[in-house]
């Protein structure tokens, strides 16, 4: 009778962790970006985008807010950019630096609901833009934003 029970514990163990290895495989499957910032996308990034400019280029770049600027026609946001996850959020496993880009929108950004928060924008870049970093001069790619989506 003891050998019975041990097989049994035995095939329920294995049971319940064949079935959470291949619960996790099926949800690992399943990710993807939220749904405003799917679609297709250069995978340069902002970083090579500067030693490289292509106008128009369809991107997703990801990072945190570091300034808000507010005009009458626009609101840009200067973001520091990181390399994104399997999401589209800045990644937490690998922490490389990918430079600066600013994405603008028409539209006004309240500054306290994007200092530095995380961020992914899409859209298009246009240009590049120099705008000091104290007293350096740094080339920025500028987006025209479609989604700004904050995390």
């Amino acid at each position: 009778m003891m050998i019975i029970m041990k097989i049994d514990t035995t095939y329920l163990t294995m049971k319940k962790l064949l079935t959470i290895t291949l619960s996790t495989l099926l949800l690992s499957a399943c990710v993807q970006p939220p749904q405003p910032l799917r679609g297709n996308f250069s995978d340069i990034s902002p970083r090579a985008y500067q030693t490289k400019p292509i106008k128009d280029l369809n991107i997703r770049w990801t990072g945190f807010v570091v300034d808000v600027e507010n005009t009458e026609k626009h609101s840009c946001l200067t973001i520091r950019a990181k390399v994104a996850d399997e999401v589209g959020r800045p990644s937490r496993r690998v922490r490389i630096d990918q430079g600066r880009f600013i994405a603008c929108k028409p539209t006004f950004l309240e500054p306290a609901s994007f200092m530095r928060k995380a961020v992914t924008v899409t859209g298009q870049v246009k240009r590049m833009v120099n705008k000091k970093i104290g007293e350096l001069d740094y080339a920025h790619p500028l987006v025209d934003a479609r989604v700004i989506y904050v995390w």
